[in-house]
């Protein structure tokens, strides 16, 4: 069980969140999310199921392009996406991981947010609606 994070409901429309069980200090590693690659057969399959939203692309440099995106198996699935994130990640394709670290103090209670853009700055438009 983790330490640091829990998962909550936050509202029909948001759905889940992540939040800070405790105080986070900039800089600390706060998961390492292992992941399944799904091969580019399964992906038009998942593309028509709710499974398309928590998909990461995943362009492994060694298996490219057999597997373009993955999904990973950890609490940081349920991470929301904000243009001003506390948290950020990196892909560790060696061992088939992201890891998520915080990028400024995160207080006791206060949602943990990333920017699926994977760029901390990147204000592209994403998949949906962020209000």
């Amino acid at each position: 069980m983790n330490n640091l994070l829990e998962v909550r409901f936050i509202s029909e429309k948001r759905g889940k969140g992540v939040f800070a069980k405790k105080n986070i200090e900039k800089d600390t590693i706060i998961d390492f999310a292992h992941i399944v690659p799904i091969p580019n057969r399964d992906y038009k399959k998942i593309e028509k199921t709710i499974l398309f939203n928590y998909c990461y692309i995943w362009e492994d440099p060694k298996h490219k392009p057999e597997f373009t995106n993955a999904i990973s198996l950890s609490i940081s699935q349920f991470i929301n996406h904000s243009y001003e994130p506390n948290v950020k990640y990196m892909y560790d394709y060696e061992n088939k991981a992201i890891e998520f670290s915080s990028i400024r103090h995160i207080s006791q209670g206060e949602e943990l947010l990333v920017n699926y853009n994977g760029l901390i700055n990147d204000k592209s438009p994403v998949w949906f609606d962020v209000e």
